[in-house]
């Protein structure tokens, strides 16, 4: 059973992941590892959904505070404009959810931070994100469980061991993607392409 000081953990890590622009540690990872060391019980399971799903979804308040704090320069932004008219339809907020639940893109930044610039209903994106953030957490920490599991049985790992190892190579993969040039990366997919096309011609 997960105690009050692991529940906590569980809110102000998921919290403190997502609030950090663009970055998206593998929060459900380091819940999931928590629950496995805790003991899984579906109390313990539904609080640490909750309370993961609930501290990711909070956090974007601190990208609708930054939009708030630059929206002097970028009021007046084509883009900005657009998410402030697309912002009166349902589209706008189905929109939201979806990004909301895809995983590795923390692409529902972009929106919230254009939220604060355009200084729309806050109420509404964190209530749409809220649920999104719950449902993203239930989906990803239950496959996780299982998925360490089944790992940890085939290669006879303690699951515990298994996931913290997972964390660690997650933030190692994240930190290589952060540091390659995907400019020119591009290109030279681009030239690859290019030359594979008139081989084929």
């Amino acid at each position: 059973m997960l105690t009050a000081q692991e529940l906590i953990v569980i809110f102000v890590i998921s919290f403190i992941t997502n609030a950090t622009p663009f970055f998206g540690a593998p929060y459900t990872l380091i819940t999931t590892s928590i629950l496995i060391k805790s003991g899984v019980s579906p109390l313990s399971l539904i609080l640490a959904v909750v309370l993961s799903g609930l501290g990711a979804s909070l956090s974007k308040l601190v990208m609708y505070a930054l939009g708030i704090a630059i929206r002097k320069p970028l009021k007046n932004n084509k883009n900005i404009l657009l998410i402030e008219k697309i912002s009166k339809s349902y589209g706008f907020y189905a929109a939201l959810f979806i990004l909301t639940i895809l995983p590795l893109l923390p692409l529902d930044d972009y929106i919230f931070l254009a939220g604060g610039v355009a200084r729309l209903s806050v109420f509404r994106m964190i209530l749409i994100s809220i649920i999104g953030k719950i449902l993203k957490s239930g989906i990803e920490i239950s496959i996780e469980l299982t998925g360490i599991s089944l790992i940890a049985s085939i290669f006879s790992i303690n699951e515990f061991e298994l996931s913290i190892i997972s964390i660690i190579v997650f933030i190692l993969l994240g930190i290589l993607l952060f540091k390659l040039d995907w400019e020119e990366i591009l290109k030279r997919g681009e030239k690859f392409l290019r030359e594979k096309l008139k081989i084929n011609l």
